[in-house]
């Protein structure tokens, strides 16, 4: 999304609608998450991270990788393996109580 001037109006339209998808996602999971329990918010931060990646769209050999993602991407990225991992150990240690 980060190479918004050079995508199709498709590209355009499936990028906005996976961004909004994720974040209705996310306030989805705060809003109904049952009280105590951490929701798990980990993998829509990864696919809204991934959206904005400005490799996602391009065809051809370029790849989304963390080396070439600008830093609201890696941002992103990084608060979703942040919450991915307190929900798994918010889940062990439930689990082990």
């Amino acid at each position: 999304m980060f190479n918004w001037i050079h995508l199709t109006p498709q590209q355009k339209l499936i990028g906005i609608a996976g961004i909004i998808f994720c974040l209705c996602l996310i306030l989805a999971l705060f809003t109904f998450a049952t009280p105590g329990r951490t929701p798990s918010i980990g993998l829509p931060l990864m696919a809204i991270g991934w959206l904005l990646h400005p490799g996602a769209f391009v065809p051809g050999k370029r790849t989304v990788a963390w080396r070439g993602a600008p830093l609201l991407v890696k941002i992103v990225w990084a608060g979703g393996i942040a919450a991915l991992c307190i929900s798994v150990s918010a889940g062990v240690a439930r689990m082990m109580a």
